[in-house]
């Protein structure tokens, strides 16, 4: 009788072929005290609120983010519009062609904000952990409220009804023990529904998802991972964490916990953020310096109305400007006394768009303004006026144009430089624009 044969050992670190190591498995690794972490997203949130508004949008194609000859890009679109391909950040030209029956609209960015503030303020009766992903977007934890919820499943199918009841609108809700997996259970949800990630089963339910489900794996990462015939996360896991670290550095160790249902991270708290910023995209390429001016002028509006809403102080002012040829320039300034009036930050940005401006031969596709450096207080000084009357008068305008829209007040400084051209009952006064940042 011969002595049998044996296999060749694996190198160190690897695993046989075709086969995945015990430790690798999701379920095998040695995972926190489980949290009960809720994601909740708005379906087609700009889409689903311009139905809400009008009924008879209902079952046709939306497309907000302006006209289909218009040069913006999709915001959002309707399940149906999605149906032909439309996405979300697609040009609207585009849209047009791949759905021409589709209903296009300019939207709203007010009446979103008001949604978006009335969806948070229910999440809030939940649990004070929360967090803001986008307008449409919340991550929950629910565990430090473990006792006023001893049914985990049923809170949060409360706190989805109440949802749609109050707003009209209809939410996808993924509940797990950390951010990825309710996230990836959201995308499973959708549209419209419920799904819970029970314990013991993250390594089922991610076997067979694509690998584009993970959020950090990008349209170049799958690529590279498509090319070794990847497509599922489950194939993942035959790859140790030193390949996958080797093909995308950090990166691919933050794929490699992932993949595995592993995700430590808490939720985000706010805090300052590092700049705000108001661009808009033209209709056609503009050449005339008064109607460009007029635009900033504003953009310059909508950003110290950031400003105010959130407390913030600028200690640099940016303009950005794109030519026709989709060359991109920006120009900034540093100002030692943090700024957020528009009769302080106007002026400067003046003076540095006719920086960018000077000599230019070409005529221009954009323009953005941005406040960096941001702060929440600002020093008291001896040798500067006080700006406290212009701080009540913006804080004025900023009540009225709450109540009745934006387009309600204008500035002397947008009337003079014929920033207009229209007045609509429902918009107010409306920009030669087609792409207007919030």
């Amino acid at each position: 009788m011969g002595t049998p044969r044996r296999s060749a050992p694996c190198p160190a670190g690897e695993s046989a072929p075709g086969k995945i190591p015990e430790d690798a498995r999701p379920s095998r690794l040695r995972l926190p005290p489980r949290r009960a972490i809720v994601h909740v997203d708005i379906d087609a949130f700009f889409a689903s609120v311009e139905v809400l508004l009008d009924p008879t949008l209902k079952g046709k194609p939306v497309i907000v983010g302006g006209l289909p000859h218009e040069r913006g890009v999709a915001s959002t679109c309707s399940y149906e519009a999605r149906t032909y391909g439309v996405r979300s950040g697609m040009p609207l030209r585009r849209c047009r062609q791949l759905c021409p029956g589709g209903v296009f609209v300019r939207g709203n960015h007010r009446v979103y904000q008001a949604f978006s503030e009335k969806f948070f303020r229910i999440l809030r009766d939940y649990t004070p952990d929360v967090e803001e992903a986008s307008l449409d977007e919340a991550y929950l934890d629910l565990t430090r409220c473990r006792r006023l919820y001893p049914s985990l499943g049923a809170a949060v199918r409360d706190m989805k009804v109440r949802v749609e009841r109050e707003t009209g609108l209809t939410v996808s809700v993924g509940a797990a023990s950390n951010k990825v997996l309710a996230k990836l259970a959201t995308r499973k949800a959708k549209p419209g529904g419920l799904f819970e990630l029970a314990p013991g089963a993250e390594e089922e339910f991610l076997r067979g998802l694509p690998i584009d489900a993970l959020p950090g794996i990008g349209p170049k990462a799958q690529v590279v991972l498509r090319l070794l015939n990847l497509r599922t996360i489950g194939d993942l896991w035959g790859l140790s964490r030193a390949t996958l670290h080797s093909l995308f550095g950090a990166g691919g160790d933050e794929i490699y916990l992932q993949s595995r249902g592993v995700d430590g991270r808490a939720l985000a708290a706010a805090g300052v953020p590092k700049s705000v910023s108001r661009e808009t995209t033209f209709l056609e390429d503009l050449w005339d310096e008064r109607l460009l001016l007029a635009h900033l002028a504003y953009l310059c509006d909508r950003l110290t109305l950031a400003l105010r809403r959130e407390g913030l102080y600028a200690h640099v002012i940016e303009v950005k400007a794109r030519y026709a040829d989709f060359r991109t320039e920006a120009r900034r300034r540093l100002v030692l006394s943090p700024l957020r009036e528009t009769g302080r930050i106007f002026p400067i940005v003046r003076d540095l768009f006719r920086e960018l401006w000077s000599g230019s031969r070409l005529a221009l596709r954009l323009v953005g303004v941005k406040a960096a450096d941001l702060a929440r207080s600002r020093p008291l000084s001896l040798f500067e006026p006080s700006a406290e009357r212009e701080e009540r008068l913006g804080r004025a305008l900023d009540e009225v144009r709450a109540k009745y829209g934006f387009g309600s007040v204008l500035t002397v400084r947008e009337r003079m430089l014929g920033v207009l051209y229209g007045f609509e009952a429902d918009r107010g006064f409306v920009l030669k624009t087609a792409s207007l940042t919030k």
